[in-house]
């Protein structure tokens, strides 16, 4: 289905009000309140949260495709090595710094250096 420039215009419009929406919306909630304990809970393990799904996401891909899709296996080996050797800088800068921010982009950069290069 392709979009004519209007209706991408409308819809990219509507996306970003939905957005807006939704992150104003707990702060007009709970402006005049303490939010539940389940917020706090979130807030506090979101960062972690994330990096193990990204974690699993990458290594679920990574071990399908080299056991039953190794049209060329060095190459899927070496893919699965990258992915690695970038989950340990991970973990290894997170452990250090304990910065979320760090750690992610300081693997994704890692893993796309390794995967450019082997």
């Amino acid at each position: 289905m392709k979009l004519t420039s209007t209706e991408a215009l409308i819809a990219t419009l509507a996306i970003g009000l939905m957005m807006l929406l939704l992150r104003f919306l707990p702060f007009v909630i709970f402006s005049n309140r303490k939010s539940p304990a389940f917020f706090s809970f979130i807030e506090k393990f979101i960062p972690a949260l994330s990096i193990a799904v990204l974690f699993l996401v990458c290594f679920k891909e990574r071990t399908t495709d080299l056991i039953f899709k190794s049209s060329n296996f060095t190459t899927e080996i070496s893919s699965v090595i990258c992915a690695i050797v970038a989950s340990l800088l991970t973990l290894v800068l997170h452990l250090w710094k304990n910065n979320a921010m760090l750690s992610i982009f300081g693997g994704t950069i890692l893993y796309m250096i390794l995967n450019y290069f082997f």
